[in-house]
């Protein structure tokens, strides 16, 4: 545990990060801080206040509203409903995947890595194609402003997009009001956890987070996992000669190049640790892409890509204790997904020119990672 010069403080152990994630007492989530850094109130026209989803969900809660609305939206994201629409993912990545086939050249993370969790989270929701560029744009802003808003540009889109996403699920919760459905926007109408009914601010801001948690970080260990592949060649042999490695590989992927680099917790009471002083109401960053490199977890090949290793899964990329990612399995099935389809239809796909990576902080991943299909008859590279 190190302090910085700003007076927050911040470890890369892998024991001391998961005891702080599991720890909902004494370390709670950004949004309980008294005495926060930057004023994230952000207001309409008419001077309402906006529900911005990463801050007033259950992301940021702690019990008792996290434990109320969380397990509202739990059993949707249960082993047996996300088993059940792993059929669905497949043949979607099918059908986009031919789509990609018919071009000599195509971009991984913008033709395809971002348009498998607009899909499964539209579905979701009840949502045709016709909102997927508006979910892709909402959730790509929303991704992004979690590492803060840096430009009044920046701002500007943010509350725009802050407006009409309110405007959208209001409407939209009143349709399913009216005419319930079988998606998880009419179960929320009629939900009453721990005897409470949803308040509309609770479940724009439900709907808010499951779309730019589950786009952003989906998106990133998408594009992560296929540049991983396509970039180690033996991988790539590896996992065509046994697809049943490829779920293994996620994991290592997970943990080897996280899509999230650093979680973000606020002491609720003085606290020690490793000797070092922390006063309440500190903000603590819980730099989860180094704890995945202990090597007193991982072994002293910690830094090196292995999809067989036996521990993979300690990586803490989903976080720990009770704000464990709650679409972990989810994104899990997608990227596994994605790649068992991708290699059994592409077997030869060679990464092009032009691969960018995010300038963000918090989030890692690839904004563009170019790809292109060998010619008949030329060797590859």
């Amino acid at each position: 545990m190190v302090r910085g010069s700003i007076g927050a403080f911040a470890t890369c152990d892998h024991a001391m990060a998961s005891a702080i994630l599991s720890d909902s007492k004494r370390f709670g989530s950004f949004a309980v801080a008294k005495h926060k850094p930057i004023d994230t109130t952000v207001h309409d026209d008419e001077g309402r206040r906006l529900i911005v989803p990463m801050d007033d969900s259950f992301l940021s809660m702690d019990p008792p509203d996290h434990t109320r609305l969380r397990r509202m939206v739990a059993p949707w994201f249960s082993p047996r409903a996300i088993r059940q629409r792993t059929e669905t993912i497949e043949a979607m990545l099918e059908e986009i995947l031919d789509e990609l086939g018919r071009r000599g050249g195509w971009d991984a993370v913008n033709d395809l890595s971002v348009r498998v969790p607009i899909r499964v989270i539209a579905a979701f929701f009840g949502i045709g194609e016709d909102n997927y560029e508006d979910f892709r744009r909402w959730g790509g802003i929303i991704g992004t402003s979690v590492d803060g808003i840096r430009t009044m540009s920046d701002l500007r889109d943010f509350r725009r997009m802050l407006i009409e996403m309110r405007d959208f699920f209001n409407d939209l919760i009143v349709k399913r009001t009216a005419e319930p459905g079988d998606d998880l926007v009419s179960f929320m109408v009629q939900a009453a956890p721990e005897g409470e009914p949803l308040t509309g601010d609770e479940m724009i801001a439900t709907c808010g987070v499951l779309l730019g948690a589950g786009f952003e970080t989906t998106v990133n260990l998408i594009g992560n996992c296929i540049l991983t592949v396509l970039g180690h060649e033996d991988v790539r042999q590896r996992l065509l000669s046994d697809p049943d490695l490829i779920p293994g590989a996620v994991e290592e992927v997970l943990r080897w190049d996280a899509p999230v680099q650093y979680l973000l917790r606020v002491t609720t009471e003085p606290v020690t640790m490793a000797g070092v002083d922390i006063p309440a109401d500190a903000p603590v960053f819980v730099v989860v892409a180094g704890a995945n490199r202990d090597p007193r977890v991982f072994g002293d090949d910690a830094g090196e890509l292995d999809i067989t290793r036996p521990n993979s899964r300690k990586h803490l990329t989903f976080g720990d204790g009770i704000h464990l990612c709650v679409g972990a399995g989810l994104a899990r099935i997608e990227a596994a997904a994605t790649l068992r389809v991708l290699l059994r239809k592409f077997p030869d796909l060679q990464l092009a020119d032009g691969a960018q990576r995010r300038p963000t902080r918090v989030v890692r991943g690839m904004t563009t990672l170019p790809v292109r299909q060998p010619v008949a008859g030329v060797a590859m590279a």
